[in-house]
């Protein structure tokens, strides 16, 4: 057995296989095999000879996650439309600096990736502790929500409060 798959010895190759096989089916409309089965065992073994670990999420959590991220990815999306259709003055777009609370690189990771698809934001980069963020509008309550999407991340990762 190789080296890297002994140092995590109840890591269970299988976990990788499914869920590997699960994202392509998701992202490909369960179509694609011939390229989608190749491409599943070979994300597999990189996986299990990198010796990742997969992220352990608290099950509980992830409902209310991805109500609040669906919610507000959809009030993005309106408030975006609204805008480009609107007049000019309905844009106010700044850079800002958000700090993040969480030390988890996962956790900032997707923060930073999910951003885009929250009202008016779209994440640059991580500077030390600070998210750098892209707004829309300059006015708008934006932070509020970046924050509350860090917490919800927290919480579905197990770290900080409310875990």
């Amino acid at each position: 057995m190789d080296r890297t798959m002994r140092r995590h010895p109840g890591f269970n190759p299988l976990g990788w296989l499914l869920a590997y096989a699960a994202l392509w089916a998701l992202f490909s409309e369960g179509r694609g095999w011939l390229v989608g089965i190749p491409a599943v065992l070979l994300a597999t073994w990189l996986s299990l000879r990198l010796g990742l670990q997969p992220w352990r999420l608290r099950w509980r959590a992830l409902p209310g996650f991805l109500g609040f991220f669906l919610w507000h990815m959809t009030i993005g999306g309106i408030d975006v439309a609204r805008r480009a259709l609107g007049s000019p003055r309905s844009v106010a777009p700044a850079w800002a600096g958000y700090r993040l609370a969480s030390r988890v690189p996962r956790v900032r990771l997707l923060l930073s990736a999910l951003v885009g698809l929250l009202p008016g934001t779209l994440a640059s980069r991580i500077e030390g502790d600070v998210l750098r963020v892209h707004v829309l509008d300059a006015t708008q309550a934006w932070e509020p929500t970046v924050a509350e999407l860090e917490r919800r991340l927290q919480r579905l990762f197990g770290e900080g409060r409310g875990t």
